[in-house]
This record gives C-alpha cells, structure tokens and sequence, in this order.
C-alpha cells in the first residue's frame, strides 16, 4: 500500500492561507499581464476612432500634400513625418557612436574613481528631464547654429547618448570577464578585441537600445519644439527649419476646432505606426542578420 506524499513543512501545499496569497498574487499578476498587453491596441483604437471621421471628410484629400495649415484646409502630413524622421535618425546617428565609444571607454578603459564618477555622471544625463535640454539647446545652440534641423538632431543627440552609453554599457558586462585577457594570449591587440568579439557579441543588445533611442526621438516634444523653428516645411537642409509631429500635438491641440481635432488625432495615430514600425523594421532586420 503507497502512502501520499505529505507536503514539507511551511510550504505552500501545506498552509492554507499561503495558498490563498499565492493564488492571488498569481491571478493578479495574470490580470496586469493582460492589461499591458491589451493597452497598444486600445490606444490604435481609441486614435482610430478619434480619426476616422477625418477619413471620411473632403480633407482627408490633403494628407499626402506638403502644406500643414489647418486653418487654410489643408492637412499634409508629409512635412510633420518627414521632420520628424528626419531629427530622430540624426539624432540617433549623432549619440549612437558617441554612446558605444563612451561605455566602451568606461568598461575597458577607465578604472576605479574617474570610472565611478563618469557613470554617475551618465545616470544623473539620463535622467535630466528633455525641458533642460531644451534651454540648453535654445540658449547656446540656437544662436549660434539657428532654430532649424541641426540645432534639433544636436540637442536630441545629447538626449539620447546617455541612454545609449548606459544600456550598452550593461550589455558588455554581460561579457565573459576574461574575454579581453584570453584574446591578448591569443595575441591579439585589445582593440580588436573590442571591436572583433565584445561589441560583435553585445550587437543585438546595442541594436535594442537603438531602437528603445529611435522611438523616443520620434516622441519627443518639448525639447524639439524649442530648438527647431516650429515652420512646418520640408526638411531640404540642416539649417531649415522644421516640425515634427509630436509639437504640432503640443502647439495646436489647444484651439483645434472639431476637424482640426481629428487631424490631430490621426497625427498621433501616425506617431505610434512609425514607432511600431520601427521597431518591426528593426526586429525583422536583426532576425535576417541571426540567420
């Protein structure tokens, strides 16, 4: 005859109330699960529905032209992406080498005080809010280099850079820590250590921070809104002046009459595609890359 198992002693088979707040605690995880994962569609929804009566309306015909003047009739989305495109790739072209170089630097490189000192330096960067950024930007960049695309890819560069330093930074850590030693055995420089086998295996961490830098870029207003020129034109050189999507949100949403306020909803709806897309761009080229 086989005798049942008893549960040991304090565990949650054995407790009856235990086994209550385990039940809980895992019915409430499984229901904040489910919330974060319905919140993306429920906001495409929510915009969606805001915006679909401008799809139906005559000036649905001017989204694809290049004039924004909303009091004239006309909607055209094509400068806000362009700009706004334009300002988060700069950006992201500017602090992704200035990022990677800064945590390479600090990992391999710097030691003991200088190294503690710069990372707390990064993290207090990382978390300035985009406001400050925006007074530096408008009272040392702008006269200098004028409100226009430059002085906005510059100022969403220093934005993003301590971002960037600080997640790749954590990527290389996640390193083997005799990687450098064992490749300068193998004679090789550590340089191309660095560059060959560290940064080659930290690449789809570094890729996602990337990504995580491109979709803030695309989002941020208040900063970009003070430095750029707000003149909703194409982006033709650095010095022009440009408006992205999210301040045309900022500055018009305020006074917007019941078509202008769907526009702008639509505005919104077409920030988070390009975010989304984005990110889709980005997962499809790292899995072509892996394979």
């Amino acid at each position: 005859m086989q005798v049942a198992a008893t549960p040991p002693a304090g565990s949650v088979e054995s407790n009856p109330d235990r086994r209550q707040e385990h039940t809980l605690a895992w019915g409430l995880v499984l229901v904040l699960g489910i919330g974060c994962a319905l919140i993306a569609p429920a906001l495409l929804l929510f915009l969606l529905a805001k915006g679909a009566s401008f799809l139906l309306a005559d000036e649905r015909s001017t989204l694809l032209s290049t004039r924004w003047f909303p009091l004239e009739g006309s909607y055209g989305l094509v400068p806000l992406v362009l700009g706004s495109l334009s300002i988060a790739l700069g950006g992201l072209l500017l602090a992704l080498p200035l990022g990677v170089g800064t945590a390479v630097t600090l990992h391999y490189y710097l030691r003991g005080r200088p190294q503690q000192f710069a990372e707390a330096a990064l993290g207090v960067l990382g978390g300035i809010p985009s406001v400050v950024f925006g007074l530096f930007g408008t009272f040392w960049l702008v006269p200098r280099l004028g409100a226009s695309l430059g002085t906005g890819v510059c100022v969403l560069a220093a934005m993003l850079t301590p971002t960037l330093a600080l997640l790749t930074l954590a990527a290389l850590r996640q390193l083997p820590e005799g990687l450098v030693p064992d490749g300068l055995r193998l004679g090789l420089s550590r340089e191309t250590v660095i560059l060959r086998l560290a940064l080659r295996a930290a690449r789809p961490a570094i890729f996602g921070a990337a990504v995580l830098a491109l979709s803030r870029g695309l989002g941020e207003a208040l900063a970009v809104e003070m430095v750029c020129g707000n003149v909703p034109g194409l982006p033709t050189s650095l010095t022009a002046p440009v408006r992205t999507l999210t301040t045309t949100l900022v500055q018009e949403f305020e006074y917007a009459q019941p078509i202008h306020s769907q526009g702008l909803h639509l505005v919104a709806l077409t920030i988070v595609l390009l975010a989304a897309l984005a990110s889709a761009a980005a997962l499809r080229l790292r899995e072509r890359k892996s394979a």
